[in-house]
């Protein structure tokens, strides 16, 4: 064992590796952030992504609206030209459906 003299002054975690081992210190620790009782960097990442990923399925959500929406204004538009270069009544009804 080392002797209390030679640990004053040393930060917490260095006393406790010192006292108890390597092993059991991180066996402690991640069993602690396992629980929660620690936060993992880990989980903070994840919380980070799963924000992100939300806010970019919004994003093609909104994209997607939009697109549709210029979809139907060009084939209405589309509709509008042919009807009126038809050669004929019958066709320029056709196009209008």
């Amino acid at each position: 064992m080392s002797s209390p003299s030679l640990l004053n002054g040393l930060p917490a975690w260095v006393r406790a590796i010192a006292t108890v081992g390597f092993p059991i210190v991180v066996a402690a620790y991640l069993l602690l952030a396992v629980t929660g009782v620690v936060p993992s960097a880990l989980s903070k990442e994840h919380e980070s992504f799963a924000t992100t990923q939300e806010q970019v399925r919004k994003d093609l959500v909104e994209r997607e609206k939009e697109r549709d929406k210029v979809s139907k204004d060009q084939a209405h538009v589309l509709r509008l030209i042919c009807g009126s270069v038809a050669k004929s009544e019958a066709v320029a009804l056709e196009c209008l459906r």
